[in-house]
């Protein structure tokens, strides 16, 4: 099966190798599918590598309710190969970074400054509309509408992001997701201001980019919670002032406060997805303060908060998806921090694997071992930013 670009050039075949959830739990299967007929608003992106996210792991535990079959990842940077017809922004041979959030431009939400939560973002993850594949007439579905563990997908225009040539694609990808959800609940949601204090729940992927991020803003006190050392010891790399180990404290709020001279943060992200997380933050938070919900907790699980403190200590519960991001605004501003060394996005990447370990890579996230691992796709090479 082919198709024709809409710019006269050859088009691809639309078969690919790609990581399919057959079943929850894994493990993932290698295996050749058939992309189905892109949309008139799509692009064929050929992926250069894919960072391997929590969510991911999620949707494999029946923490998110994704069915099979599915190719998972959404953290993807690639080169477009072909255009829709309806698509003006992006041509063929362009490097992209792709992202869930959609942008419709006609929604309450997009229309109101909110683009990240627009309607079709909802459609895509909720409603299970994604169904972009498929093999001996079964079809499977792309996760968040990219399916990023393929070598080659079609995803909606709207939700690639053009980059710069020479920016490297292995530390692009990364941008898709944990750098942008990181960052963006620090710098759009919160807003944090030079001087503040922040306390970030949870040093995995996302957690160490709020941790940088609070850095970038100018807080002054950054404290890093987490039960694992050697990421409490990674916080310290991106910028964490303190550090708080949930198992050496007796209550971590105390432990928070005692940091901060009795008061306690102007903000506490929380980035685990865990309800007792999502507690501690919020009572972590100083008077008049805020704890900011980054992680996403399995669905149908419910938070109890005592109910007079919101107005009596005027404290809030902010909650932030994605990194509440405008795409093309946040993607290439994030891209430019990295070039003049202010964003670190090398020391987020722990290995580079090829497509057939990925796996490994799955149980090395169970384990907590890492931080990021980066799947470098057939015909790219590790920091290339071109096929080779």
């Amino acid at each position: 099966m082919s198709l024709e670009a809409s710019n006269g050039a050859p088009a691809p075949i639309l078969t690919t190798r790609a990581a399919v959830m057959y079943d929850f739990g894994g493990p993932l299967v290698i295996d050749e599918i058939e992309l189905k007929p892109p949309a008139d608003d799509e692009v064929i992106v050929k992926m250069a590598a894919t960072g391997i996210c929590r969510t991911d792991l999620s949707v494999l535990d029946m923490k998110l309710p994704y069915p099979p079959p599915v190719v998972l990842g959404h953290e993807g940077a690639g080169v477009v190969e072909w255009v829709g017809p309806a698509v003006r922004h992006l041509a063929v041979g362009d490097h992209v970074v792709m992202a869930i959030p959609h942008r419709c431009g006609v929604c309450h939400w997009c229309v109101h400054g909110q683009p990240h939560l627009c309607e079709r973002t909802v459609a895509s993850v909720e409603e299970l509309e994604d169904l972009a594949f498929t093999k001996d007439g079964m079809d499977i579905g792309r996760f968040g509408g990219i399916g990023a563990l393929a070598e080659r997908s079609a995803v909606r225009a709207h939700q690639c992001v053009k980059i710069d040539d020479d920016v490297p694609l292995n530390r692009a990808c990364l941008v898709g997701c944990a750098v942008l959800s990181g960052l963006g609940a620090v710098l759009n949601k919160a807003k944090v201001s030079p001087g503040q204090t922040v306390a970030v729940f949870g040093c995995g992927g996302i957690g160490l980019n709020a941790v940088q991020g609070a850095k970038i803003a100018g807080a002054r006190t950054v404290i890093a919670i987490d039960i694992q050392a050697d990421r409490l010891a990674d916080a310290l790399k991106f910028g964490a002032t303190h550090t708080i180990n949930p198992n050496d404290v007796a209550d971590i709020a105390s432990a928070v406060a005692d940091l901060t001279n009795g008061v306690g943060v102007d903000f506490a992200f929380e980035c685990v997805g865990s309800t007792a997380a999502i507690n501690d933050a919020f009572v972590s938070a100083r008077r008049g303060g805020a704890a900011v919900v980054v992680g996403v907790a399995p669905f149908g699980v419910d938070v109890s908060l005592t109910a007079c403190v919101f107005s009596l200590q005027e404290r809030s519960l902010l909650g932030c998806l994605y990194g509440s991001p405008v795409l093309d605004r946040d993607v290439p501003m994030l891209l430019a921090m990295y070039g003049n060394g202010q964003l670190n996005l090398d020391d987020l990447v722990t290995r580079e694997i090829g497509l057939a370990d990925v796996n490994e890579a799955i149980e090395a996230l169970r384990r907590g071992d890492g931080i990021r691992t980066v799947v470098i796709h057939d015909g790219f090479e590790a920091g290339a930013t071109s096929a080779g």
